[in-house]
């Protein structure tokens, strides 16, 4: 069962006001705007987190940590609402069943578990809901913010970093100090570090000091690319061997690293296939039975030897790859839905499969062909360019954040 709240932890760290109403007069740890958390609520956020919590105890530190956290979503939340940002019902049900897979569960052993663990289901449902929309607004921040040019993509993929460190991992703690008079955090940050010297200290100071989002989990970044980290951060990690490197000053404050453990993986070619298929989707004239015994005739007629690429431009219903014959190209792994990837992976080449089912209806495929292949220039691109993004993500957003906290109204009180 502690497996169990493991894997539902992430998904339950939406603002507790969202879970537990309360049945009794109740003190006020903060007012934002027009919303106000408990200290109820605070306490509700501690009972569903505090397996993340480095000691599972709470404590001054901890509870100001919550209450930061439950401050930055309530403003998050409230700028989606301006926005006129939601989402909706449909989505909120594929994300559950989405957590229920993962879990080997369908929607009524969620539903137990859950139950077993002392979570409503209505009151989880909820809460993945507002976790799917602050990701969303998130998202739309960095899309509108941040912009990646030719040049930038070009000068990255030619980098001796971009060539040399494109496979390598790190997993990493960080505490993060701000301060607008740079000079305190400045001394602040050295203090902390004269207090570092192993691994459980650097936690106790995360949770104690860092104004980072993985504050409450000790600084706990988990695994990385190193190559999407900030350029300050690789350039430090480079410099010497840790495991704790700072501190390294950026326009967001000071910083300080602690190393857990780094992976390094030669660069690997790419298995790719080439297929053809044809697809046949259910419509209102034509149930499921019905497509299932159309394609199943245009199979029998594969058998007896007609061409897979003219049978596909006259019956296939995907208009991408009809008229093409069916010719999907070459795909790599993980590019198709899972039911298309297990049966393409289990034909051989020159192979014609059985007729199969996906989300989309149903297939017919034929492999036409396997290779190993270095990733083309464009696939290149677009990782260089995810991990542009990725380097300045966090301080766009931190920038944004600090943006909302100056024009909202937030009034914390005394906490006990």
């Amino acid at each position: 069962m502690n497996k169990i709240a493991t894997l539902l932890c992430s998904s339950l760290l939406i603002a507790s006001s969202f879970s537990v109403a309360a049945t009794k007069v109740d003190g006020i740890s903060a007012i934002i705007d027009s919303k106000a958390i408990l200290d109820s609520d605070i306490n509700t956020r501690f009972s569903i987190i505090k397996d993340r919590v480095p000691g599972g105890k709470i404590n001054d530190n901890v509870r100001r940590q919550i209450l930061n956290q439950m401050i930055n979503e309530t403003l998050q939340t409230n700028y989606a609402n301006r926005l006129g940002i939601r989402i909706s019902e449909q989505e909120a049900n594929q994300a559950v069943l989405n957590v229920a897979a993962k879990m080997k569960l369908d929607l009524a052993g969620l539903k137990v578990a859950l139950a077993q663990q002392g979570i409503d289901y209505s009151i989880y449902r909820n809460q993945i809901k507002n976790e799917i929309l602050l990701g969303k607004v998130k998202g739309q921040v960095v899309r509108q913010r941040i912009i990646i040019s030719d040049q930038e993509i070009e000068d990255f993929l030619n980098s001796d970093e971009a060539l040399a460190k494109n496979n390598d991992q790190v997993h990493l703690r960080h505490i993060l100090i701000r301060d607008n008079a740079s000079s305190q955090s400045a001394d602040q940050i050295l203090t902390i570090k004269e207090k570092i010297t192993n691994e459980q200290d650097f936690i106790d100071q995360a949770i104690a000091y860092s104004s980072g989002q993985a504050a409450l989990e000790g600084g706990d970044l988990g695994w990385r690319p190193l190559n999407q980290l900030p350029l300050l951060f690789i350039k430090s990690l480079n410099a010497n061997n840790g495991p704790l490197y700072g501190p390294i000053e950026s326009s967001a404050g000071q910083h300080l690293l602690w190393l857990k453990e780094k992976k390094t993986a030669s660069n690997a070619l790419q298995e790719q296939t080439k297929s053809r298929h044809i697809l046949l989707s259910a419509n209102e004239i034509r149930n499921q039975t019905q497509t299932k015994a159309a394609l199943e005739a245009i199979y029998q007629r594969l058998m007896k030897g007609q061409d897979f690429a003219t049978l596909a431009k006259e019956f296939s219903e995907d208009k991408g790859s009809a008229l093409k014959g069916g010719d999907l190209d070459w795909t790599a792994k993980g590019t198709m839905v899972p039911e298309f990837e297990a049966v393409m992976k289990a034909t051989s080449v020159g192979e014609i499969s059985k007729p199969f089912r996906s989300q989309y209806g149903w297939h017919i495929l034929k492999v036409e062909g396997r290779r190993s292949q270095d990733i083309s220039d464009k696939i290149k691109q677009v990782n260089a360019k995810n991990t542009l993004i990725a380097r300045k993500q966090d301080l766009v957003l931190s920038q944004w954040l600090d943006e909302l906290k100056s024009t909202a109204f937030i009034d914390i009180k005394s906490q006990p």
